[in-house]
Order: structure tokens, then sequence, then C-alpha cells
């Protein structure tokens, strides 16, 4: 009968008003951040949208700051093939700076280390090869200036790249969140079941009581 009472217990505060009014705020931040994070995510996609198509960028850029893949390892030593790298837009180049371009002709960026300058044509290498590039650059065909690499992570991206890659990261997307939606329901189906388990015991006690009476 003690125990009946306590689970009893336990249960009005459970569903007292400040405990609701708590799981209540936090629901409202929490979707809150979510509606944030999405909106966050759609307007970047918007923006590289617009920067590749309509301004025709052969990187696109969300406000002057872009990541690409390293695809071979002409930078092996500084960076390494399968990293992911971060550029960004500059206006001034200098000697012994890392830099991505599009050479002329060419479809994809090259990320190489500014060896030279002799006038307005920069001269680059990459650090594990024996000799510079055979043509020189113009600082229009700059796209940024080398920031920082995140080793192996590029790695991930070129994989969604391929064919089907991103059928596998879209199958993963959908199992984690239908696992959370399912974690979100077994708590609730279990508190209506502890509900129900608790009830009972006192009817039976009640009926017992009555019969003793009797």
């Amino acid at each position: 009968m003690k125990k009946n009472m306590n689970e009893c217990v336990e249960k009005n505060d459970a569903g007292t008003p400040a405990v609701k009014k708590k799981r209540s705020v936090a629901g409202i931040i929490v979707s809150a951040v979510c509606l944030v994070l999405v909106a966050f995510l759609l307007f970047v996609a918007v923006w590289l949208l617009v920067d590749k198509f309509v301004k025709k960028s052969p990187v696109p850029m969300f406000m002057g700051i872009a990541t690409l893949t390293v695809e071979t390892g002409s930078m092996a030593g500084t960076i390494e093939e399968g990293d992911l790298i971060v550029i960004k837009r500059a206006d001034e180049f200098r000697t012994g700076d890392i830099i991505t371009f599009m050479p002329e002709g060419d479809t994809i960026p090259t990320t190489h280390r500014i060896v030279r300058i002799d006038g307005d044509k920069f001269y680059t290498k990459g650090d594990a090869n024996n000799a510079e590039d055979t043509r020189a650059i113009t600082k229009e065909q700059i796209i940024g200036k080398y920031e920082f690499s995140i080793p192996c992570v590029g790695l991930f991206f070129r994989w969604i790249g391929q064919e089907g890659g991103w059928l596998y990261f879209a199958g993963i997307a959908v199992v984690i969140v239908v696992g959370v939606l399912l974690l979100k329901l077994v708590p609730k189906s279990a508190s209506a079941n502890n509900g129900a388990q608790a009830d009972k015991p006192d009817g039976d006690d009640n009926s017992n009581n009555e019969g003793q009476n009797e």
C-alpha cells in the first residue's frame, strides 16, 4: 500500500503544472533551434546555387569562403590527398601563400604554393612536385587563399559525390530520424503503461478492503 502511495505521489509530481511548463519550454527551445538550423542551411544552399549558376563562379562560395576536396598528392607534406581544405577570397597575395586557382582551359581548380611573382604573373608549384607549374597565372584566375585543412574529411564528400554514394547517406539520415522519433515515442508508451499498472493495485486494495468490511 505504501509503495502504491509513493508511486501515486511521483506520478502527481510529474504531472504538476511546473513540470509540464518546464517540458513545454524545453520543447519550444529545441524546436526553435532546429527551425533556425534548417533555415540557415536553406539560406546557405540558395546562396551557393546563386553563386554557381547566376554569378558563374568556378567554385561556389558562401560569404567568400569555400571548401574543396584535395584530389592529388601534389601538396603532400602540407596538404594530403583526401583532405578537406577551406579557402577564403583575398585581394593580396605574396610569395609563400598557398592559393587555389583555375588554370586557363581547366575545369578543376588547383591548389599550389606561390613560389615567385613577376609583375602581374604568379608562378606556382606543388610542395611535392620537382618543378614549377608550366603556366603562370594572373590574379583574375585566383579563387582564394588556403586557410586550413581537415584531414581525411574530403574522402567522405568524395564518396557522397560518387554514383550511389548519396543514396547510402540519405538512407543513413532516414534511419537516424526514424530512430530519434522512436526514442521519443517509447518513453511516452512506457509512462502510460506504468500509470495503468499503478492504478490497478489501488482498485484491488479497495476491493479487498470492502470484502473485509463486510
